[in-house]
């Protein structure tokens, strides 16, 4: 977590505010480990209703909007909002009232002094942890390995999609976050198709129905559990009709997500709010990791990607090795590890024939380098062993007792008729070895 927090404000909505208060907490925890302290808009209100009461017109829209918009101003210049429906009319709401004549017009219905001035910037929250799936990936700490049904919600993508840049008809940001945490994205058949809640109290028959397709979409593909950042759609997910008793499927919010590959414990998630059973999903967290989500936890995904082939035709080892009997091709590691064949690779012999003489790097057209992944590779490996290979533990034992990697040779200045090679503080070295091989081994532990 950042040791400043910016404080910025965040617009949770009727839903999250009075049904689902641990989601506002797991997602306020999120945006912490973010770097984010979310203002509370004081006094907000309705967005209003996207659905039941914007049947009442268009000015009484605007106005609480506008009411909404302009407590949240007073708070800052950009307006986090938490709730699919609620970016959808205060987005949409925002745009108009950017008109001077129009933000005149819904001002006029509010106490006097407390008008909107029409400056307040709004980000969805899918948005904000879109943008911010750099920093999210450094915070994973525990990659689930679960498959997981990702719903957007359809306000999340019409009229406007709320992740700019997204393809309404093909989205992949929420996929992304879900990837993020070491998970399975599963594509499946009812993927875009509505929950059905919008018209639940108009027709039940038919928003059951709805449901009854999503959830039947999602058993087709096996997933563990769905996964939503709209409240809305996720207490439709949650609380299933008595009709559907039965069909109902774990459902997780993307914040409580995110929290648990964190290394949040789920003890310390309100999981208890839920209606459904989450327990199975948290069950399958406690089985071992998959290879490949070995892979995803200790592999930089930046290394395994990018590679053209010149590696295989530059690599210094490659071309020496290529008609012997055991040809090295340092990229036949990559694709293993693509392929999951995590252990096989960090018990394997490869990792250590790269040179580490950068000539991968200086003939790569991307200016990439398989350095980093090898000797990434050979630390993971040395996790393993019980014992080192001897030339690294005597590297490592000379390092500590003198200061210096390589011994010295005393003979060689003296025939030369010049000074002992200067001293080094071997203790300062030391300690500072140590105190980094006890934290290293803390964290193994943790």
């Amino acid at each position: 977590m950042s040791a400043k927090l910016k404080s910025q404000p965040v617009f949770w909505g009727c839903t999250l505010t009075h049904n689902f208060p641990f989601l506002v907490d797991s997602t306020r925890r999120v945006l912490e480990n973010l770097g984010i302290r979310g203002l509370d808009v004081p006094d907000a209100g309705c967005c209003p209703d996207p659905v039941y009461l914007k049947t009442q017109g268009e000015e009484l829209g605007l106005a609480l909007s506008a009411r909404n918009l302009a407590l949240a101003r007073s708070l800052g210049e950009e307006m986090i909002v938490a709730c699919n429906g609620c970016y959808n009319v205060l987005n949409g709401a925002n745009k108009k009232l950017r008109d001077p004549n129009t933000r005149e017009e819904a001002n006029r219905y509010l106490p006097e002094g407390a008008g909107y001035d029409g400056r307040l910037t709004l980000t969805h929250i899918l948005a904000l942890l879109h943008a911010k799936l750099p920093a999210i990936k450094e915070q994973i700490t525990r990659p689930l390995g679960l498959k997981v049904a990702v719903h957007y919600g359809c306000h999340a993508l019409y009229p406007e999609e709320a992740v700019p840049g997204d393809n309404p008809k093909d989205p992949s940001s929420m996929d992304a976050l879900v990837e993020a945490c070491g998970c399975e994205s599963v594509d499946y058949p009812t993927k875009l198709d509505c929950c059905g809640v919008s018209i639940i109290a108009f027709d039940m028959k038919t928003s059951n129905a709805l449901l009854a397709d999503k959830f039947d979409g999602v058993r087709s593909s096996q997933a563990d559990c769905i996964v939503t950042a709209c409240p809305a759609c996720f207490m439709r997910f949650d609380i299933p009709p008595p009709a559907l008793k039965g069909q109902n499927l774990p459902v997780i919010h993307l914040s409580e997500l995110l929290l648990l590959a964190m290394g949040v414990p789920p003890e310390e998630i309100f999981f208890q709010g839920h209606m459904t059973d989450v327990s199975p999903v948290l069950e399958k967290l406690g089985e071992e990791p998959s290879e490949i989500e070995l892979v995803r936890k200790n592999i930089n995904p930046l290394l395994l990607e990018n590679h053209c082939g010149a590696c295989s035709k530059e690599c210094t080892m490659a071309v020496k090795t290529r008609d012997s009997e055991d040809p090295f091709d340092p990229l036949e590691v990559v694709d293993k590890l693509r392929a999951g064949r995590y252990h096989e690779v960090i018990r394997g012999r490869e990792i250590w024939l790269c040179l580490q003489c950068g000539h991968c790097e200086d003939n790569c057209p991307s200016n990439s380098s398989l350095i980093e992944l090898f000797a990434r590779l050979r630390e993971l490996a040395l996790k393993e062993m019980d014992h080192p290979p001897r030339a690294i533990a005597d590297k490592l034992r000379t390092l500590k007792a003198t200061g210096y990697a390589m011994p010295k040779k005393i003979g060689i200045r003296k025939k030369m008729g010049i000074d002992p090679a200067p001293e080094v503080d071997a203790e300062a070295i030391k300690e500072i070895v140590e105190k980094i091989e006890k934290d290293k081994g803390d964290g193994d532990e943790d």
